[in-house]
């Protein structure tokens, strides 16, 4: 902002401002965690010159060893990991099985690489979970950009079910309290029928109803197949 004032002889002069007006930086962008795991750190560092080469916000962690991966698969969770296939302390399909059996990377995005295209590895590696099987020669920067953004998409699928699968479990078990309070509440107000209409009453205004019309709550909740609306107000 500029101030203005009047020199002698009616001449504005721009007077000093004391605020400054400070831009607030842009924030970045969230980083995606890949994890290498080969022995050959030549092979594993050329992996991540050109992971970083797709302008993409990758932080690459490279174990050269089994031990080296399981506890890396510890220390955070990752996005996506490529395992060589051939080891000298086991194989890539060994090292998957022990990602998968893992709480934190269970379900991470896995690709397979190998210094040498092989079919059998291929199909085994597909059938076993894997999103691709990729020969080290055609690890391009425009391959793994392409295998970045489709694990990235993957983990979003994954976890979007993983999701769903939470909140059934969770309904189910909100349904199966719900079914034991109506049933409590019911069996105390069997003959004092003001006392079991307010009951329904007050369980309907919740938002709780029957899915099958006008069947009655007594044979409702007798069979443990009965699903429940949760009616939004």
């Amino acid at each position: 902002m500029e101030v203005f004032r009047t020199e002698p002889g009616g001449v504005p002069a721009v007077a000093p401002t004391t605020g400054v007006f400070a831009i607030p930086p842009e924030p970045e962008p969230p980083l995606i965690n890949v994890l290498v795991l080969d022995d050959s750190r030549f092979d594993a560092m050329q992996l991540q010159r050109e992971c970083r080469s797709t302008d993409l916000p990758v932080r690459v962690t490279i174990a050269t060893g089994i031990e080296d991966f399981r506890q890396m698969l510890q220390a955070r969770r990752y996005h996506v990991v490529f395992i060589d296939y051939l080891l000298p302390d086991g194989d890539g399909l060994a090292a998957q099985e022990i990602l998968r059996s893992g709480e934190k990377n269970g379900q991470s995005p896995v690709v397979m690489i190998s210094g040498e295209a092989r079919h059998d590895v291929a199909v085994e590696a597909i059938r076993r979970g894997c999103i691709d099987y990729k020969a080290k020669a055609d690890l391009t920067r425009e391959a793994l950009k392409a295998l970045i953004l489709r694990a990235l998409e993957e983990g979003s699928r994954i976890a979007e079910q993983s999701l769903n699968r939470a909140l059934v479990v969770q309904r189910d078990e909100l349904v199966a309290a719900m079914r034991e309070i109506v049933r409590e509440e019911l069996s105390r107000g069997t003959g004092h029928h003001d006392q079991l209409a307010e009951t329904l009453r007050m369980l309907r205004s919740f938002g709780l109803v029957p899915e099958a019309g006008d069947t009655s709550w007594e044979d409702l909740l007798e069979d443990p197949a009965t699903q429940f609306i949760f009616r939004r107000h």
